[in-house]
């Protein structure tokens, strides 16, 4: 077996059941796992990657060092080794001081796992600390000068001797952000957000939010995760959709912006001409099934994020609508929506349903253009029965535990309405990742 898998291996098995002491909801495995893939991202050897993995294991596990020598041989024994610290009866600062100077005598390769290690952990508190608001070090043993002495000792330590590299600009980086709160906070709010230092910090949690998620995506296996948005014309939803889309390409995150379905040349060459006389059979049948092959197409291609214009839990709406007007009958109903409902909950993961009533979707229509003709779809009694099948609808995916989340825009403005979507979707990606990392430890396997 490749000997970074096996020590990754070796790890999830020791470290089983330790929680993270800095975040209890995450397993302590994903340290170790981040620290050997810091390692792996600057082209270190594998013996280097595979005390990655290892290097907590002597000190917080049961396992001794002769245990890792024997299985992963005196190299990779000798790079846990300067990673771990001594007896745990000395103090806080005893042995503190011993790591600082034990450092001072490492050669390169030893220095670069204890690098990764505290970029890892110090990465790990900034999203913790912004995301709470405040730099509190009170959970820890020491506060808030033992720990600023530390980490600026180690890294003298570290750097004592050695040529520059990236690891140890990334780590002064993090010591300087954190201790020195050196960061580009100034310039934000001098000169962009001097007027709503509100949104500024919403923003950055925002930020952190992502991060935090990007960090989680690297533990495990993941499946696209999938967005649909759907609701009342005239809500914002496009704008929304882009707003989405930016926020998280520009974290690096791979996105699918899947764009609905009437606006695809399959529809206005193929589908539309046959309205008036197939209505039900283009409702019932053509549109949905080609959304469904779009949506599995997009899947398939595996993409961190898929984002879909109107998708198959807004095809339910126009259904409902067909059966208020006694066009469907309601064994037709059921038989689609008992097709399609199990459809949107293995595929979906979350529902942006925007919503508001008639004359505001008119009056934004109107007001955002410049002719006054009457609109062929957008008039009251549309839009009317258009909401009426939403709830419809709603009601349904909520009995059917589809993972809906509904927007009022009656009353707040587009930015407004990007900043709630966006937590909203940022916490349920939390919760899932969360579930994943923590029920199946298989799904940390992932290299």
């Amino acid at each position: 077996m490749d000997i970074k898998r096996q020590a990754k291996e070796y790890a999830i098995e020791a470290h089983s059941g330790q929680r993270r002491k800095s975040d209890l909801d995450k397993p302590m495995v994903i340290h170790p796992i981040n620290v050997a893939d810091i390692l792996s991202s600057y082209g270190f050897d594998d013996n280097v990657i595979a005390a990655g993995y290892l290097h907590d294991v002597v000190e917080d596990t049961e396992h001794t060092l002769d245990d890792i020598r024997d299985t992963f041989g005196d190299d990779i024994a000798s790079l846990v080794e300067g990673a771990s610290e001594p007896d745990k009866s000395l103090s806080w600062e005893e042995r503190k001081q011993h790591t600082i100077d034990t450092i001072k005598t490492l050669d390169f390769r030893h220095k670069t796992i204890l690098t990764a290690d505290k970029i890892s952990n110090l990465e790990d508190l900034r999203i913790i600390f912004e995301l709470k608001g405040e730099y509190d070090f009170s959970a820890f043993k020491r506060g808030f000068d033992s720990q600023k002495w530390y980490y600026e000792e180690v890294y003298k330590s570290l750097t004592l001797n050695e040529e520059e590299h990236p690891m140890f600009e990334r780590l002064k980086e993090l010591i300087d952000y954190i201790f020195e709160r050196k960061n580009n906070d100034e310039f934000l709010l001098n000169n962009i957000f001097n007027d709503s230092l509100d949104e500024y910090k919403t923003l950055k949690r925002l930020h952190f939010k992502k991060l935090e998620i990007s960090k989680l995506r690297t533990f495990i296996n993941n499946d696209p995760y999938v967005i649909e948005f759907t609701g009342t014309p005239r809500t914002g939803k496009t704008t929304l959709l882009n707003n989405l889309s930016d926020f998280f390409k520009k974290g690096d995150f791979n996105v699918d912006v899947v764009s609905e379905f009437t606006t695809s040349d399959i529809y206005k060459k193929t589908i539309k001409p046959t309205l008036k006389t197939e209505y039900k059979k283009a409702v019932m049948e053509l549109i949905p099934e080609n959304i469904n092959i779009n949506l599995n197409k997009a899947i398939e291609s595996n993409p961190d994020i898929i984002i879909v214009d109107r998708c198959l839990f807004d095809r339910l709406i126009w259904v409902d609508r067909l059966f208020s007007k006694g066009k469907v009958t309601e064994e037709e109903y059921k038989e689609y929506m008992n097709k399609y409902l199990p459809l949107i909950k293995d595929n979906i993961d979350i529902v942006i349903d925007t919503y508001t009533d008639p004359i505001t979707a008119l009056k934004r229509d109107y007001l955002n253009n410049l002719s006054l003709e009457k609109r062929s779809f957008l008039n009251e009694d549309n839009v009317s029965e258009y909401n009426n099948a939403l709830k419809n609808i709603e009601v349904l995916g909520e009995k059917e535990s589809i993972n809906l989340k509904k927007y009022d825009t009656t009353n707040i403005t587009q930015r407004e309405l990007s900043l709630r979507v966006c937590e909203d979707i940022l916490d349920d990606m939390k919760v899932k990742l969360l579930k994943k990392v923590n029920d199946n430890k298989e799904l940390i396997n992932k290299r």
